[in-house]
């Protein structure tokens, strides 16, 4: 984890502590299903990963190899000994001073070894820390001689002072290279010209099963079919049919677009970049109607269901106003990369009225739950939202968003609530 001044510096002195590059890299490549990431690295690199991944929502099931019934079962918590030190993500190279001198060798060899013998997986990927990038063993070396022609994804230097954006995009933009490309060489499906691919959504993501819930409802109104979405939940065959779309929506810039300028230059696929996220009634309304013109679908049962939405916000919005003259002039404050900071602006200030502010003086703080402690430690009287991980450790049994048509009435919900509760 890495503190990121340049962004994310509040005024009071607190400085956000986001994700660093390395947690990008493997939080992109833990959001493809049946893949294991093993990072080469010591302990201390893989704690914190291995238990935030292990109890994300959305999480990859180990199985054991196939068996001679062709039936798969998942792995038995004992065996997660060896490389996994018994938990379910993250097997670790647990390197030591010997092998910063000698090389790393030996324990990639034999974590390879030991896990292709005990988990079935599609693809691999061996992540080096930063420290252990400036070894210089050959890993895809290594791993050739133990796994053969099994799909590796070798990411062999995480970039120390990069954020997590980067390390996401170096990664997806890794696979669609190392593991997309010879899946999609001389056998390319058919296209389907009503489908999508959608870029840089992520399991990091705070609500990413609402998110993909909603996009795909949305879409579907339209006739619209989400084809794939690379590391947010994606198996291999999804990735090896990811031609078949007839367009690559880019939702999150900073995470997706390399890809999708990747699979332009060589594959052709055409592309569409969201200048803001689908947050809000008008920039959602805007993006579902530019993906139909461009797909050539009639938008009007989304824009039916949109109106619907908006005569619901308008309703309740002028209930809490006409009694407390909220939420019209409220502070609030949004924490995050430019594009999620500049969509949730947008629509805080656009359509509910209420003024953007520095984070001591916000009525309302959008942000991760190590910004909204450190501002409750402060004696800040304020409201705090969750926007992205970390969290303060609630529960979600019900998808939600704050994409699209539902995620904006949620967004609002919170927003009136969050008011309220400060009367």
């Amino acid at each position: 984890m890495t503190e990121n001044t340049s962004k994310n510096t509040l005024h009071s002195g607190i400085e956000s502590i986001s994700p660093d590059s390395i947690t990008g890299m493997i939080f992109a490549m833990e959001g493809m299903r049946n893949t294991v990431v093993l990072l080469n690295g010591p302990m201390g690199c893989r704690f914190y990963h291995s238990t935030t991944s292990q109890y994300l929502t959305i999480r990859p099931v180990l199985y054991l190899p196939e068996g001679e019934d062709g039936k798969k079962a998942p792995v038995d918590y004992n065996t997660l000994n060896d490389w996994f030190f018994r938990q379910e993500r993250v097997p670790c190279t647990y390197l030591d001073g010997y092998d910063y001198v000698y090389s790393t060798r030996d324990k990639v060899s034999s974590a390879l070894d030991y896990i292709s013998k005990n988990i079935d997986f599609d693809i691999i990927a061996i992540v080096n820390s930063p420290g252990a990038a400036l070894i210089g063993d050959n890993l895809l070396e290594i791993a050739r001689e133990k796994l053969g022609n099994r799909r590796v994804v070798m990411l062999e230097s995480s970039g120390y002072s990069l954020g997590f954006s980067e390390g996401y995009s170096d990664a997806l933009l890794a696979m669609l290279k190392q593991v997309g490309a010879p899946a999609w060489e001389g056998r390319r499906p058919a296209k389907e010209e009503r489908s999508v691919n959608l870029l840089g959504l992520s399991i990091w993501h705070r609500n990413i099963e609402g998110d993909l819930e909603e996009l795909r409802r949305m879409l579907g109104l339209c006739g619209i079919k989400v084809n794939a979405v690379p590391c947010a939940g994606c198996s291999f065959e999804e990735l090896e049919a990811l031609p078949r779309a007839a367009l690559n929506v880019v939702v999150y810039p900073e995470t997706g677009l390399a890809a999708a300028e990747y699979l332009k230059e060589t594959l052709g696929m055409p592309f569409y970049l969201c200048d803001d996220l689908p947050l809000g009634f008008s920039s959602t309304e805007k993006i579902v109607s530019d993906i139909c013109s461009l797909l050539g679908c009639s938008k009007d049962a989304f824009m039916e269901d949109s109106k619907k939405a908006r005569a619901l916000a308008w309703y309740k919005i002028r209930e809490i106003s006409q009694a407390y003259g909220k939420p019209k002039g409220v502070r609030f404050y949004v924490d995050g990369d430019p594009s999620v900071a500049r969509s949730y602006t947008a629509f805080l200030r656009d359509y509910l009225g209420m003024e953007p502010s520095a984070a001591e003086e916000a009525e309302l703080v959008f942000s991760n739950a190590n910004v909204i402690s450190e501002l409750m430690l402060k004696n800040r009287t304020f409201c705090g939202i969750e926007i992205s991980f970390p969290g303060m450790g609630y529960t979600d049994l019900i998808p939600k968003t704050h994409l699209g048509v539902k995620g904006s009435l949620f967004l609002i919900e919170q927003v009136l609530n969050g008011l309220m509760s400060r009367i």
